[in-house]
């Protein structure tokens, strides 16, 4: 192989690998917004949700973001886990 074929092939990797890096990163990904996607996705802050067998409104329930490679894991305490992706969808 040529010099200028195996430089051409390293450039290419490490954008690939720069690539990844920041999608698995994720920084537009704030906590903020993964809660509000979460939110919207249950129905909007004003929706009733059993939390520990107790329907409250979802702007009461306490709410926790971890963040996680490609996304962040939105977590309502001992109740339920939502994961937000790096494109906005929820899992």
């Amino acid at each position: 192989m040529t010099r200028k074929l195996v430089t051409r092939r390293r450039s290419f990797v490490i954008i690939i690998v720069a690539m990844i890096a920041i999608l698995a990163w994720s920084p537009w990904l704030t906590d903020d917004y993964a809660i509000t996607t979460v939110v919207e996705y249950l129905g909007g802050p004003d929706q009733e949700f059993n939390y520990l067998g107790d329907m409250i409104p979802l702007r009461e329930v306490p709410k926790t973001v971890v963040r996680v490679p490609f996304g962040a894991l939105v977590y309502f305490p001992s109740e339920a886990m939502f994961i937000v992706t790096f494109w906005g969808g929820i899992i």
